[in-house]
């Protein structure tokens, strides 16, 4: 093995010549500061899913407890219901709301996940514009 006088460390390669490398990458900062950009675009894009899933999480569990406490209101009113057509009332009325309330809640949820995507994707989009201008330079 062969030191150089520029390091102070032996080489194992003894055919790699560190002129014809930087020759052939002139720009080989920028491709570090590419790469350090495009980690960081990946870690704000992983923060960014996992906050919005989290989000998700919380309102589906929201949604769960309104719609069980619905539920619950409903079967006290069925039990109090003194006659069949009370009860078949009181079901129509459950029905109606629970399926306004799956509506409302599924309606919530695509708009956070269509938020969640765009806050996730925005690095990424940054940095690939930055890699692109890059390029092209």
């Amino acid at each position: 093995m062969s030191t150089t006088p520029s390091t102070p460390f032996a080489f194992p390669f003894s055919s790699f010549n560190a002129d014809a490398f930087s020759s052939f990458f002139p720009e080989s900062d920028s491709m570090g500061t590419l790469a350090r950009g495009a980690m960081e675009a990946s870690t704000a894009s992983t923060r960014a899913s996992m906050k919005g899933m989290q989000d998700a999480g919380q309102t589906m569990m929201a949604h769960f407890k309104e719609q069980m406490n619905l539920s619950v209101e409903t079967g006290k009113k069925l039990s109090e219901a003194e006659s069949l057509e009370d009860a078949m009332s009181i079901q129509a009325r459950y029905m109606k709301s629970a399926f306004e309330n799956n509506l409302k809640g599924f309606s919530e949820l695509s708009e956070l996940y269509a938020d969640t995507m765009r806050e996730a994707f925005a690095p990424l989009a940054k940095q690939a514009k930055k890699a692109a201008k890059t390029a092209k330079a």
